[in-house]
Order: structure tokens, then sequence, then C-alpha cells
């Protein structure tokens, strides 16, 4: 058991080490300023803001022609069964005059 906890400690070790030495060997060698990725990354947020901005209003769009549709193809049903219901009222009527 001791071993197993040894190992999963060495595991963890070893993924810190890793990252800890990519992050530098990133930091050290970006071709960029810090200014420059935070004004990169701040572009970039924008553009995904706006993309889904325009997404949001396109699925509201199409949310809303399809439940306009559904109420209207709900009202047709709903009309037809009354006049179905009305029919069988007649039928009822005739039948016990």
């Amino acid at each position: 058991m001791a071993r197993k906890s040894e190992d999963a400690l060495l595991f963890v070790m070893g993924l810190l080490t890793g990252m800890t030495i990519g992050a530098l060997a990133t930091l050290l060698t970006t071709p960029y300023t810090g200014k420059e990725v935070r004004g990169k990354l701040v572009d970039r947020g924008r553009m995904a803001r706006e993309k889904l901005r325009e997404l949001r209003a396109q699925i509201e769009r199409e949310f809303s022609e399809k439940s306009g549709k559904l109420r209207g193809e709900a009202a047709e049903k709903l009309e037809a069964m009354r006049k179905r219901v009305d029919e069988m009222l007649d039928r009822l009527e005739e039948y016990l005059s």
C-alpha cells in the first residue's frame, strides 16, 4: 500500500515539474511581450463574445420561427377537433330526436 502512494506522489511531482518547465520555456521563448499577449487575449475574448451574441440571436430567431409554426399547427388541430366534436354532438342530437 505504501508503494502505491509513493508512486502516486512521484507521478504528481513529475507532473508539476513538467508543467513548470513547460510554462517557463513558453514564457522565455515567446516572441510577444506580456502586454501584446494580454492584448491578443482581450481581442480574442471580444471576438468570442460577439460570436456568442450572434449565435444567441440566431437561436432566438429559429426558436421563434419554430414555436410560431408549432402554435399554428396546434391551432389547426384544435379547430379540427372542435369540428369533429360538433359533428358528433349533431349526430347525437339527431339520434336522440
